[in-house]
């Protein structure tokens, strides 16, 4: 039966239920084989999980659906973590500790929808190791930013980053490798804040070659900064994962007119992927009035890159200005030393 059934699972509480919901119903309306889910349930109240009972109802491939709640863990509950994340993020890596019986699974972060057949990710060789996953900077990030981002956590320049959003997982080698300790382990020690605190700690306890390399198709990010060029140079996306822009958050009547004067429609194009799924499922699942979260990822996109040149312009001028008066200074008071 594990040969034959996919397994996917997800983690989170009850603020990501209904994002779950879409995120279930995108992977079976487009995957043919059967699956079965797996929920670590990191806060879900029993109405909840009534609901998503039900709602596997309209999910014919669904073989079942199986909740759990995790060993919660004192560092992973105690540690410094921004305020949009939770605890729930670390245990995406207590899978297999969660759920002992099951060999092989995809994780999902909730905030992505399936617009493709997941076994083509499924059937991915991983080649002997533990996981697969993005590595984000050879596709959607400029190389400043992800240079930026290894230098403040102090990892190698030349290693490459890795995304936890999606992973493919041998989970027997995933325990064997003691992942999951490692990086609670790392957790228990660190001082540095970091934004993504799980996917941080992974890039600096684990070695660039422990995980395979998965095909960006399978985590496409459509509003990060090369998003186009990933598009086409990989092709249609199977996993997008809106992690850069959140489409129910957004004001459908804004995005409306946006639409009707042929305004940002790459980015609408796939505002409203997401928005068809959720609204298979419930057309007024997401209501969002949202006008301001629109129109400030608008601006974002139309003057992101400026307001970024700009800073960087101010910045070398005011380091030159330093620069100078510094050598001017060192002129007054050394008014005879010669230049090397």
């Amino acid at each position: 039966m594990e040969s034959k059934t996919i397994n996917v699972a997800f983690v989170f509480d009850d603020k990501f239920s209904d994002l779950f919901k879409v995120a279930a119903y995108s992977i079976a309306k487009n995957t043919t084989s059967n699956l079965t889910i797996y929920i670590i349930d990191c806060g879900i109240s029993p109405m909840h999980r009534t609901d998503i009972y039900s709602f596997r109802e309209q999910l014919s491939n669904v073989v079942d659906i199986f909740f759990e709640k995790p060993k919660r863990f004192a560092t992973f509950e105690e540690c410094q973590i921004p305020g949009h994340f939770s605890s729930a993020i670390f245990y995406r890596l207590a899978i297999g500790k969660t759920f002992p019986n099951i060999k092989r699974v995809i994780y999902l972060d909730c905030d992505v929808i399936v617009d493709g057949d997941i076994k083509e990710l499924w059937d991915t060789d991983l080649e002997g190791r533990s996981f697969g996953a993005l590595n984000d900077e050879t596709n959607f990030f400029l190389p400043e930013d992800i240079e930026r981002r290894k230098r403040k956590i102090g990892i190698p320049l030349e290693r490459s980053y890795m995304s936890s959003g999606v992973l493919l997982i041998d989970l027997k080698i995933f325990e064997k490798e003691r992942v999951f300790e490692r990086v609670l382990e790392f957790m228990g020690q660190c001082k540095i804040p970091l934004a993504c605190p799980e996917q941080d700690a992974m890039n600096i306890c684990l070695g660039e070659k422990e995980h395979f390399p998965i095909n960006p198709r399978f985590n496409f990010t459509p509003f990060a900064t090369q998003s186009k060029r990933c598009l086409k140079k990989f092709g249609p996306p199977v996993i997008i994962h809106f992690s850069c822009g959140k489409p129910w958050t957004f004001s459908k009547k804004l995005i409306g007119k946006f639409e009707q004067f042929h305004l940002f429609n790459y980015e609408i194009g796939f505002i409203k992927k997401y928005w068809k799924y959720s609204d298979e499922i419930d057309e007024h699942a997401f209501s969002s009035t949202g006008a301001k979260n629109t129109i400030l990822f608008f601006y974002k996109r139309v003057f992101g890159k400026a307001e970024y040149f700009v800073a960087k312009k101010i910045r070398n001028k005011i380091i030159r200005g330093l620069y100078g008066i510094l050598g001017k200074i060192k002129k007054y008071l050394y008014p005879n030393a010669k230049k090397v």
